[in-house]
């Protein structure tokens, strides 16, 4: 009885732990992409700060939507678009039209490797 309690133990602590590491490594992504996108779109320090959270929030929602197992691939396709659309909405507030151009290139280019054309 000892050994299954360490075991059980050990699972949660196990789980607890891989919990923090996706948490920390979705957090590591977020601040990939906003290098990235800095770099590429050539954000000011104030437009980072802006648009640091709409990545935040925009990650999470794709992992609750990859998740979640209710939604067949359709419906999956179009929360994930709308999700799109509201990361873009929120961009175009921050961002320049110059700036914006650039991110739909950037996102276009991703879509074609996505889906190889």
């Amino acid at each position: 009885m000892n050994k299954l309690g360490t075991l059980a133990r050990l699972v949660v602590i196990a789980l607890f732990s891989l919990g923090c590491v996706t948490s920390l490594f979705g957090q590591a992504l977020a601040g990939l992409q906003l290098a990235e996108l800095t770099k590429k779109l050539q954000l000011t320090e104030q437009q980072q700060k802006q648009l640091a959270p709409a990545i935040a929030e925009r990650d999470r929602e794709a992992e609750a939507l990859k998740a979640d197992t209710s939604l067949n691939k359709i419906q999956k396709l179009r929360k994930i678009s709308e999700i799109q659309n509201n990361f873009r909405s929120k961009a175009a507030r921050i961002l320049t039209p110059e700036q914006m151009k650039k991110l739909d290139a950037l996102q276009a280019e991703r879509r074609s490797k996505l889906t190889g054309h």
